[in-house]
């Protein structure tokens, strides 16, 4: 295992086992998690956001440098405040970034990769808040990396079933 996973590991660990506060860094980016979603809560959390915050960047474009700062706060209610848009999943608003962690109002997703992660990192490295670059419309490439990983369920492994269609959004609205 890579030197700074290990560490990413460790520090997700203690925040478990201790129950203290659960924020942690990846490469000098906060993530906040506000949410008891199955899969918020194991282990390989801070991995699981690195390896997908980093399949994003590629995608998009961006490096590391473009998130450095931002604070990214996993949310348990299914829709966060966003412009005064109603029902948005996800937000990127200057250098913080919400996601929503819930599949419905009673389900949270089985895995941080089937979020809107993905989609709010392209914001915060293209912009665009209009959707007119076609990258909004082709996640292919990038489920394609990120398929095949393990989801959390209540009570044991469940599948984590990525929807490229999840990240995306009607043109105009966030």
């Amino acid at each position: 295992m890579e030197r700074g996973a290990r560490g990413l590991l460790v520090c997700s660990v203690v925040l478990v086992a201790c129950g203290g506060s659960e924020t942690f860094s990846v490469h000098d980016t906060a993530i906040v998690v506000r949410t008891n979603a199955p899969f918020a809560q194991s282990a390989d959390l801070p991995v699981r956001v690195e390896s997908t915050i980093s399949a994003a960047l590629s995608y998009w474009g961006g490096n590391w440098d473009d998130l450095r700062g931002l604070t990214i706060a996993l949310e348990s209610e299914r829709h966060v405040p966003c412009h005064g848009v109603p029902g948005a999943v996800g937000c990127y608003e200057g250098r913080e970034m919400q996601v929503s962690t819930s599949e419905t109002a009673t389900r949270p997703w089985r895995c941080v990769e089937q979020t809107v992660l993905v989609h709010e990192i392209g914001h915060a490295v293209i912009g665009d808040s209009n959707h007119t670059d076609p990258r909004w419309m082709d996640f292919g490439a990038v489920a394609a990396r990120l398929q095949g990983r393990r989801g959390y369920g209540p009570v044991a492994d469940e599948p984590c079933d990525l929807f490229p269609s999840v990240w995306q959004h009607v043109r105009g609205t966030r």
